[in-house]
């Protein structure tokens, strides 16, 4: 039997002729609305709408509703009461008509953050040896909450807290304790109608918790990438992330591809640049959260990072016979940058990059007509260049799966 967690004992009724029934429902991440075959709510749900069905009287119900620690606290808070909402909506759905029950009977306690039960599952499911550590880090009441998490992001490189988002969060968003109590003596004495004969003769079971089926969580596999500053300028480009080593850590692998020619001759004007690189990123923790309920939180890729890069390439610039050069060129250097996210699905990223480039370059001059191009060996030779080599506005599109725990998708 799977560990649940203790009730606050302020709101457990205290007379032993009330029977109390309690029932679990679980949330995916950052969701508020009920998903009826998530993990164990099959069961749960089912054990909700027989015992408001069965139960010879209800005299009052009470909703606790939680979020798990990862995220912002405002973010959490908001999911925690809109998890409690949903879940009494879905009650007043399922409570018969003829109870003549009001709402106002159904109270929501809502905790942004379910830290008392994260430290149950600890002690119950963790199974890394660092167990003792995160256990401290949790009881150290010297530190704030978002300190706690920080802390448990950096414990053993980040493992641990992927082990956490994995295996033990799922079960923290289970979002909602409900409590219904029944005492059953007060079914004559109350104006609630009583049921049929047939609905009392019903027993009344409690349905226990089953440990979930089916546990689900989202990862960030990489992001697909376009420079808003390039493509103003048409300069086409493109360019993959895929984060690795706990997410402190990303490759970026970037293409840049303008390729235009036009006017007399189709040698009048060109902008050629055919661009390879790839770039090597570490990621700093904390990482930032969004700030409201409508920005979805992200696993990776977002915050500040440092990185180093290389690329290398052709080039080929004309116009008329002011301009005519060609040439390769390759550049290394370091960058440095910013991502946070601005919708549910987009994240915007701005950085620099600075080193040294290398440019062999060749001049050219073109025929009274520009049908050809004659290479002009006085214009040839080498340009060094130490400086800012890049500097980008990047839409980013993550791409995010959802795997079952356990490995398989």
């Amino acid at each position: 039997m799977p560990s649940y967690g203790s009730l606050p004992t302020t709101y457990l009724p205290a007379d032993d002729s009330i029977t109390t029934t309690v029932s679990r429902i679980y949330y995916p991440v950052n969701k508020i609305d009920i998903y009826e075959n998530y993990m164990s709510n099959p069961d749960e749900l089912e054990n909700i709408k027989r015992h408001l069905y069965s139960s010879p009287c209800i005299d009052s119900i009470t909703i606790y509703s939680y979020a798990s620690p990862e995220g912002s606290y405002e973010f959490n808070k908001w999911l925690a009461a809109e998890r409690g909402k949903t879940a009494k909506i879905f009650i007043l759905n399922n409570i018969p008509a003829h109870r003549n029950f009001p709402d106002s009977l159904i109270r929501i306690m809502p905790t942004a953050e379910n830290w008392v039960g994260l430290r149950e599952e600890i002690v119950n499911l963790y199974t890394l040896p660092d167990k003792d550590k995160v256990l401290a880090i949790i009881d150290d009441n010297n530190i704030t909450d978002a300190e706690r998490k920080v802390q448990l992001k950096r414990l053993d490189y980040g493992r641990s807290w992927q082990y956490i988002i994995k295996h033990i969060m799922p079960r923290l968003r289970y979002a909602t304790w409900i409590s219904v109590w029944v005492p059953v003596e007060k079914m004559m004495s109350s104006d609630i109608a009583p049921l049929s004969t047939d609905a009392l003769e019903l027993p009344l079971q409690v349905v226990s918790p089953q440990l979930p089926q089916t546990e689900y969580y989202s990862k960030t596999i990489l992001a697909l990438k376009s420079n808003l500053l390039y493509d103003a300028l048409t300069w086409l480009n493109y360019s993959i992330e895929v984060p690795f080593a706990g997410d402190r850590f990303s490759a970026l692998f970037y293409h840049q591809l303008p390729w235009w020619r036009w006017g007399q001759s189709n040698n009048e004007y060109c902008i050629r640049f055919l661009g390879l690189g790839v770039e090597s990123r570490y990621w700093f923790l904390p990482k930032p959260r969004p700030a409201t309920p409508n920005r979805i939180v992200r696993d990776c890729l977002v915050g500040h990072y440092v990185g180093v890069y290389g690329e290398s390439g052709m080039w080929d610039f004309e116009h008329k016979r002011d301009i005519c050069y060609q040439g390769e060129y390759w550049s290394a250097g370091l960058s440095y940058g910013f991502a946070m996210p601005i919708t549910k699905h987009l994240n915007l990223e701005f950085s620099i990059s600075g080193g040294y480039a290398s440019i062999p370059y060749r001049g050219y001059t073109p025929s009274p007509d520009y049908s050809i191009l004659w290479r002009d060996y006085d214009r040839m030779g080498r340009w060094h260049y130490w400086g800012i080599t890049k500097l980008q506005v990047t839409l980013v599109v993550p791409i995010v799966v959802n795997f079952k725990k356990g490995g398989s998708r």
